[in-house]
This record gives structure tokens, C-alpha cells and sequence, in this order.
């Protein structure tokens, strides 16, 4: 009985029961009006009853001037800077910042603190800074998702020595971070027997998986099971692959749906965000061995030039790159915002002399259940699909009756520990049968 009796009581007294009156009142729920409503009240108290109730009049006065001038006063003579010991970083790195907080008054600040910046967002409180004086401290961060960091400027806020008001200015950054996309180690390539690109180029002298037959060896672990010559293995009763030329270059496109209204999930737990990481990750490993490489996505193609500079470029650019804002809100289908083309049907005009590449794609179901340009891809193609369902929230019109058929797809279909998923299937793609 006592029980409900407490929560009928705890409901009565929180329990709005005229939300309309609400802007009429709420000012009163602010410190400004109890100290007005306390000064009036003194003040009628001096002039009617005592005049010794003029102290409280004068005391309360004081507390609303010094209360709303005070803040104003001292953040004039603060200035604050922001240096990255580091311009560059990558997803879940330990980051380095050094603040510098400059006190130009001659009387010491209290009661300081730096609010804002996504990434660089825990706030940092400082209990004084001497007059005339600089101080410096260094914190880490860890950024979670790619960009240019601090995404959201920093501020020095004080509301010493009451609370009433707060006033800011913004933290100098002398330099932005930039946060590369974190790259998902691929040892193997797509087997080239499979892909057999056009554009690439083969040698006679060189033994590898790409070209034409060159002769056979006994199979080794790790070999494609593509690879095996199944005569050579009956007659000799082991098991015997083919060994082909190797390519002096081969070439690759990798595309990923930018279109907003096509992913799901948010910050960097995103499918737009996986998206650019598995894309990343796939140039990184065919970057690596020296081949012709693009990325296409919206309207950008960026084609990554040899060496580490060339790579660093691409990645400054992913890092820069920001979704199209702006996008239409409801059906993903007539969401064009200011993003009017798909990325595949952009690198097919762009590079229609160049029909046979092999084109890996990166998309999600809701991207595959409203685009038609996934299958006029010309050449090989690959496909790497994310389930949206897995990033919390499921679509009703996607499914996996919506995946073509006959089509080789890589499929995230759960958000836990993506990035071994992706390499296990990978890896399967790779090497089996």
C-alpha cells in the first residue's frame, strides 16, 4: 500500500498537467528570475518594513551583476590554442593534442573549461590560471571515425563565479588532424585465373597466377583449389597445380555507395563508414603490388598513383571526403540530393574504353534493392554486400531476394567484429573451390 501510495505521489507532483502554460513560466526556472524575484522582494522589504532589508536587496544586486558581467569580463583575456603532435593519423590510434591556455589578465581565472569538437570531445576543466601567465598540458584522444578533426570547434567556456551565464570563445587549432580509414590487412588477392582482367600485363619470365600455363608443382598450402590440374592429381594420386605467368600489372576498380539515404547505422559504426574501409582496404592490398587502382564513388574517380605519396594523397582525400548533405528525406529510390549519379555509372562513362576491368563493388542491400546499375557492370565483378539489419535497422524492402543471382558476394551480416568477417570471406573468395 505505502508502495503505490509513494508512486501516486511521485506522479502527482511530476506530472504536467498544463503543458500549455509552460512558456509562459518556464522562465522562471532560471537563477536570473529567483535573484530578480529576491531583489524586488528586498527592496519592498527596505522601503515598507525595515531598511535594513536594503543589504539584501544590495546583496542580491550584486550577485546578478557580478554573476552575468564576471564571465564576459574574463574570457576576453584568455586565448586558446589546439597543436596535434601528429597531422596524421589512423582509426583507433592513440592521438597526442597540446592545449596552451593564455591568461592576459593580471588577476588569476578560475573555473575553465574546453567543451566541444566530435573526437576530441571529452571536456577538459581547469581549476585556476595565474595572472600573466600561460599554462600547457597534453592530453590523448582516440578518434573512432575518419575525417578532419576537430570536426566541431573547440571552445574555452567559464561561468565563474555563479553559474548564471556562460561565456566562450573559440580554441585556435593551428593545424587539423587528419584520420585515415582504418585499413583491414588482406594477405591474397582475387585469384586472377577467375578475374582475368584485361588491362593486365603478363610475363614470360615470371611464374605466378595470372597468365597463361607455364607448367606444374606439387600443391602447396594456401593454394587455390581453382588452381589444381585434377588429371595431373589422378593419374599421380597428389595433388598437382597449375603454375601460370605472373602479371607485371594488373588493374582494379573499387566502387562504394556514397548516396546517405543508402546506409544505415551511425558515426563510425555506419555501413557508409565500413564501406570506405573495406574500400580502402581492398585498394591497399592491390596498391601494394603495384597495381592500377581507382576509386570511384559519387562523382570523384580517384585513380591512386604509384608509391607511398600516391597512397597518402588517397588517403587524405578519403579522410576530407564528406557524405552529400542535404539529401531529400524519405524514399531512398528518389533520393538524388545533390548526389544525381551512381558511382558505377559514373566510372562506366568516364572509363567505357576500359569495359573488361575488374570491378569490385560495395553497396548494401537498400542501395541494391533500388539501383538497376549493379548489373550492367561490363567484365569481371565482385560484389561485397552489407546487410543493414545488422547495423539496426532492418528494411522491409531488402532481403536476400533482392541479390542477383549467379552474382559472387562477400556478405556482412552482422556488426560484430566486421573486420575479421570480411577477412575470413575474403580469404574464402580467394582460395576456394
Amino acid at each position: 500500500m505505502l508502495n503505490h501510495l509513494g508512486r501516486f505521489a511521485t506522479v502527482l507532483l511530476t506530472h504536467d498537467f498544463c503543458p500549455w502554460a509552460n512558456r509562459w513560466v518556464h522562465w522562471t526556472k532560471h537563477p536570473y528570475a529567483i535573484l530578480g524575484l529576491a531583489t524586488v522582494v528586498a527592496l519592498a522589504c527596505a522601503l515598507f518594513v525595515k531598511p535594513v532589508s536594503a543589504v539584501a536587496c544590495g546583496a542580491a544586486l550584486l550577485i546578478l551583476l557580478l554573476g552575468h558581467l564576471w564571465p564576459g569580463i574574463t574570457i576576453r583575456g584568455l586565448t586558446g590554442e589546439l597543436r596535434f603532435q601528429h597531422l596524421r593519423a589512423t582509426e583507433g590510434d592513440n592521438v597526442q593534442a597540446r592545449f596552451r591556455i593564455v591568461n592576459r589578465w593580471p588577476w588569476p581565472v578560475w573555473g575553465i573549461t574546453i567543451e566541444g569538437g566530435n573526437g576530441v570531445d571529452e571536456s577538459v576543466a581547469l581549476a585556476r590560471v595565474a595572472g600573466w601567465s600561460a599554462i600547457e598540458f597534453d592530453r590523448v584522444y582516440v578518434p573512432q571515425c575518419r575525417g578532419e578533426f576537430p570536426q566541431v570547434p573547440l571552445r574555452l567556456t567559464t561561468g565563474f563565479p555563479f553559474g548564471l551565464r556562460y561565456a566562450s570563445r573559440p580554441v585556435i587549432a593551428e593545424d587539423l588532424l587528419l584520420v585515415w580509414p582504418k585499413i583491414i590487412p588482406l594477405e591474397t588477392l582475387l585469384d586472377a585465373a577467375e578475374t582475368r582482367p584485361s588491362e593486365d600485363q603478363f610475363s614470360e619470365i615470371r611464374l605466378g597466377d595470372s597468365g597463361d600455363l607455364a607448367g606444374t608443382r606439387l600443391f602447396r598450402s594456401g593454394d587455390s583449389l581453382r588452381r589444381v590440374h585434377w588429371a595431373q592429381t589422378a593419374r599421380l594420386g597428389k595433388m598437382i597445380v597449375c603454375e601460370r605467368q605472373a602479371s607485371t600489372q594488373s588493374a582494379i576498380r573499387v566502387v562504394f555507395d556514397s548516396n546517405p539515404l543508402l546506409h544505415r547505422g551511425a558515426g563510425g559504426d555506419s555501413t557508409m563508414e565500413w564501406s570506405i574501409r573495406i574500400a580502402a582496404s581492398v585498394c591497399s592490398a592491390y596498391h601494394r603490388e603495384n597495381a592500377q587502382v581507382e576509386c570511384c564513388f559519387g562523382h570523384e574517380t580517384i585513380p591512386i598513383s604509384a608509391g607511398v605519396q600516391g597512397w597518402r594523397r588517397f588517403l587524405d582525400r578519403l579522410a576530407r571526403w564528406k557524405p552529400c548533405e542535404g539529401q531529400h528525406e524519405g524514399r531512398a529510390d528518389h533520393a538524388h540530393g545533390c548526389e544525381h549519379e551512381h558511382p558505377e555509372n559514373h566510372c562506366q562513362r568516364i572509363h567505357h574504353r576500359n569495359c573488361g576491368v575488374f570491378q569490385l563493388t560495395i553497396t548494401t542491400d537498400l542501395g541494391l534493392s533500388h539501383r538497376t546499375e549493379h548489373r550492367h557492370v561490363h567484365g569481371d565483378h565482385r560484389l561485397v554486400l552489407l546487410r543493414t539489419a545488422a547495423f539496426g535497422e532492418a528494411c522491409d524492402l531488402c532481403g536476400a531476394e533482392h541479390q542477383p543471382p549467379g552474382r559472387a558476394a562477400i556478405v556482412i551480416d552482422s556488426a560484430v567484429d566486421i573486420a575479421n568477417n570480411f577477412r575470413r570471406q575474403w580469404r574464402q573468395a580467394c582460395h576456394a573451390g
